[in-house]
């Protein structure tokens, strides 16, 4: 039932620099469908001096879903990837991730796991739970904050997020309106995230291979939610990232419509009514930012172009 939405991890390459390159590109063509290119970055990142973004070529353009870093003594000459939901959503192979950790010895700095309920469930709920000491921590209460995102018509229009817990102390468990958040005001979509850091804690590399069980034993609340729908729950993945599409496109529609409406029926007029001629003229090859997530995850099911060389 639980994904994973988030994996960073560092290693110490065993090898000079450009082989150990070498070497994660063959690992990765192992994790994802599509083949990633490395393009140099123009600056490092956590204490690294040099980055790579990991591209992936889809719809006429390039995406990015990670990064590879590495140089530096304050970074302790280890080597650090970074997949973001976007490259998470891509893999389709986990255990081909979990034995490349294995095979440099991996140390796991960030893993997110995410559960989502389509329907049947309200933030209230999960506040209530809180309220009544249910996500009790080892007899300590995590810290509790709320965050609204809307106008004045109507608070939390855009979506409600409860934290619990803080990312500085290793933990941090996320709740939020997702169908909210994307644009659909009516949505019940609830995504549920645990951001699990290496804070006095050790992430164990199995955490991709089953997550659900990760993600239950975060906290006593959720591992009593997965035991009471484990067998309810049926939604797949697949699914979840049509409903995040449609949504985007919806509202990505209503902007079009509301900015540039007019101006399309005008244009249609000059083209004498000429469809075909009018989506020609107005298309561009790519994809919307807001639309990237999906777009790449639907990659996991579909055949696709061979990767382009970058321009320099």
């Amino acid at each position: 039932m639980a994904i994973i939405d988030w994996l960073r991890f560092t290693f110490l390459p065993s090898v000079p620099a450009t082989e150990a390159l070498d070497q994660l590109r063959r690992y990765l063509a192992l994790w994802f469908p599509l083949p990633v290119n490395f393009v140099p970055a123009e600056k490092g990142m956590f204490g690294y001096t040099s980055s790579f973004d990991l591209m992936v070529w889809k719809d006429g353009e390039f995406i990015r879903v990670g990064v590879v870093a590495l140089g530096g003594n304050t970074a302790g000459n280890t080597m650090m990837v970074d997949l973001s939901g976007k490259g998470c959503s891509l893999v389709s192979d986990w255990q081909a991730v979990y034995a490349t950790m294995q095979d440099l010895d991996a140390r796991i700095t960030r893993a997110d796991t995410a559960l989502d309920l389509m329907e049947g469930f309200t933030l209230e709920q999960f506040d209530d739970l809180y309220l009544a000491g249910e996500f009790n921590c080892g007899g300590r209460i995590p810290s509790r904050r709320y965050v609204e995102g809307g106008h004045m018509q109507d608070l939390g229009a855009h979506g409600r997020t409860l934290y619990l817990g803080k990312k500085a102390n290793g933990k941090e468990l996320c709740i939020y309106e997702k169908g909210k958040q994307l644009g659909n005001p009516e949505s019940e979509w609830l995504r549920i995230e645990i951001r699990f850091g290496n804070r006095d804690r050790v992430i164990p590399h199995e955490i991709v291979l089953d997550p659900t069980r990760f993600f239950a034993g975060g906290f006593v609340a959720l591992e009593t939610l997965v035991d009471s729908i484990k067998e309810k729950i049926k939604t797949e993945q697949r699914d979840i990232v049509v409903e995040e599409r449609t949504i985007v496109l919806k509202r990505l529609t209503h902007y079009l419509v509301a900015a540039y409406g007019k101006t399309i029926y005008q244009l249609a007029h000059e083209l004498e009514m000429d469809y075909k001629a009018l989506v020609e003229l107005l298309m561009v090859q790519g994809v919307p930012r807001r639309l990237e997530k999906s777009v790449v995850a639907d990659g996991v099911n579909r055949v696709h172009e061979p990767a382009r060389p970058m321009e320099k």
